[in-house]
């Protein structure tokens, strides 16, 4: 065995004991009425995190695990010998009996007491409300369906009004109820409004680079920063944004450092310019995809639970305030790369590495006017065209697809892999939200005496502090879920108002992205740090600089427009 693979498998080892240990915690004893199924998705949040953070296989891969073990072991279709009681039978027959009374047909109380038993086996989410309305229906039925007499009528309903007061209704109040997750809630995670939202966004990035969109773009908007290093070096963060905005983070690094290897090598070996020229790419991708919904995963993922928790933040809206954010972070950024490393060089002149023209072929000509109508309709509100975001990312799925812009070849190049990262994040919300794990654990804190401010900076602290060393998408999968259900509760209970809560669920997001001080924080990250061109200390310094400020300015921002009411 390899020293890798005995690694990888003391990694492996830890986290099945870690994440097995879960579920033999007393959480009973300890006041936390946990019961078997909530502990397996503690389990596997355990587990989730820990495979994410090691990254024992590929982060995506854990998704998928993380959507398997969900159905099988947590939802209403899982394998047979992992199925739990979810409620005490012989209690329910119970409570059926004695709504009806001792003087009551025995056949009457047996047949109710099979179609209530029935019905609640069939319905993933139980609780005492749902229980009660289920046999209060099952015992009216005879009246709703006019099969019964006016004495018949009348012994039924005062039999149904029972479970509504006294010894009954505390009953129901009693029962245990072990809630699962749906079946069609798991596999929906794989086509999530928001996966569309972002296999629409793929569409976009690769029609654009198929169709040197991205080049003869860059070419443009770097022209009017003129040949003094300085404002190309802003130049080169700020194109590099723009793009990051619309395409992966990942693959702009790529392209953006792909153009400037040439350029590098013209600098003298002992001009420090290098790293800031080297470092500007990786800063402009990791900052530029905050400014748009579809620029990381980790907005789309908020997005989604603000959308579930009814909170108004539009495709053009998020832009209206993440844009700015991009912008004056840029300019920090800009201001502190030049600081940090002086530069020697006297001129540079990109448009030798810039050739070429925009294309006139018929189908350069779809991507252009499918790239700016897309743009259009997600910037525009949607009372103007009917069309939610979401719905409109489908647009340039089915242009592209029909016109042959994007063929089957091009279909399989795509980043699968991050939109089964992100349905595996959905899914362990579904976990959390559908057993009621996540309201049972809200319910046993006091949030609606938290200080929404604290809360704010104490979840986007600790995102920005796992974001360094663990994926950006992984991190927001993980506390988004919970920090939604957090806001939830909070709203509920009076102690958060719908600024609040936006403003918590996007400053988790804006942290998220925000973590790059370490090469091994993000892939750009990685790249620029591979060229050579830049050492570790300078990363960590100038990248520790600028989260601390990102958060602080994403704090500021969030509180400010919660204050002018932007957010309703």
């Amino acid at each position: 065995m390899t020293k890798s693979a005995k690694i990888t498998l003391i990694k492996l080892l830890i986290v099945l004991l870690l994440s097995g240990s879960m579920l033999l915690l007393p959480f009973e004893e300890w006041g936390v009425p946990i019961n078997t199924v909530q502990s397996r998705v503690i389990a596997l949040f355990v587990f989730a995190a820990l495979m994410w953070i090691l990254e024992v296989i590929p982060i995506w891969t854990t998704s998928v695990l993380v959507i398997t073990i969900t159905l099988l072991g947590m939802s209403n279709q899982s394998l047979t010998f992992l199925q739990t009681e979810r409620y005490n039978v012989d209690a329910v027959k119970a409570i059926v009996a004695d709504a009806y009374g001792p003087a009551a047909n025995a056949d009457t109380v047996k047949a109710t007491q099979e179609t209530v038993l029935s019905e609640l086996k069939k319905t993933p989410t139980l609780s005492p409300d749902f229980v009660r309305t289920t046999i209060n229906n099952t015992i009216l039925a005879p009246v709703m369906q006019g099969k019964a007499d006016e004495a018949a009528k009348a012994e039924l309903k005062a039999a149904a009004s029972k479970l509504y007061d006294g010894e009954l209704n505390q009953k129901i109040k009693d029962l245990k109820l072990t809630s699962v997750a749906k079946q069609k809630s798991i596999f929906g995670t794989f086509a999530d409004p928001i996966i569309i939202l972002f296999l629409g966004g793929f569409f976009l990035a690769d029609a654009a680079t198929k169709y040197r969109l991205d080049i003869n773009l860059a070419r443009v908007l770097l022209k009017p920063f003129g040949t003094d290093p300085k404002y190309v070096l802003l130049g080169l963060m700020s194109v590099t944004a723009i793009f990051s905005m619309f395409m992966s983070n990942t693959a702009t690094a790529a392209m953006m450092l792909a153009l400037l290897s040439p350029v590098l090598a013209l600098f003298k070996p002992e001009d420090r310019g290098r790293a800031a020229f080297a470092l500007c790419i990786p800063i402009g991708a990791n900052v530029g995809g905050i400014g748009t919904p579809i620029g990381t995963p980790p907005n789309a993922i908020a997005l989604k639970y603000m959308q579930d928790l009814g909170l108004d933040v539009t495709f053009g809206k998020w832009m209206m305030f993440g844009i700015p954010f991009v912008i004056v972070m840029l300019l920090v950024a800009w201001l502190l790369l030049i600081k940090m490393f002086p530069i020697s060089q006297k001129s540079l002149d990109l448009s030798r590495e810039l050739k070429g023209k925009f294309l006139t072929t018929p189908k350069a000509i779809i991507v252009y006017i499918t790239f700016i109508v897309t743009i259009l309709m997600w910037v525009i509100p949607k009372q103007y065209h009917g069309l939610d975001s979401n719905s409109v990312a489908i647009i340039p799925i089915v242009v592209f697809s029909v016109t042959g812009v994007i063929t089957k070849k091009d279909l399989r190049g795509m980043a699968w892999d991050v939109l089964w990262l992100v349905a595996g994040g959905f899914a362990l919300g579904v976990a959390l939200s559908e057993t009621n794990l996540a309201k049972d654990m809200i319910n046993a804190i006091p949030f609606g005496e938290w200080n929404a401010v604290a809360l704010l900076i104490g979840a986007s602290c600790i995102c920005l502090f796992m974001a360094t060393f663990m994926s950006h998408t992984a991190t927001a999968a993980l506390l988004v879920p919970i920090l939604g259900g957090v806001a939830g509760a909070m709203m509920a209970a009076g102690s958060m108002d719908t600024p609040g809560a936006v403003a918590l669920l996007v400053t988790v997001a804006f942290a998220s992205s925000l973590g790059m001080a370490l090469p091994i924080s993000t892939p750009p990250n990685a790249m620029a740090y591979a060229t050579g061109h830049v050492e570790q200390k300078g990363m960590a310094v100038s990248g520790t600089i600028l989260c601390l400020l990102g958060l602080a300015i994403t704090i500021a921002m969030m509180v400010g427009l919660g204050a002018i009411g932007f957010f309703g």
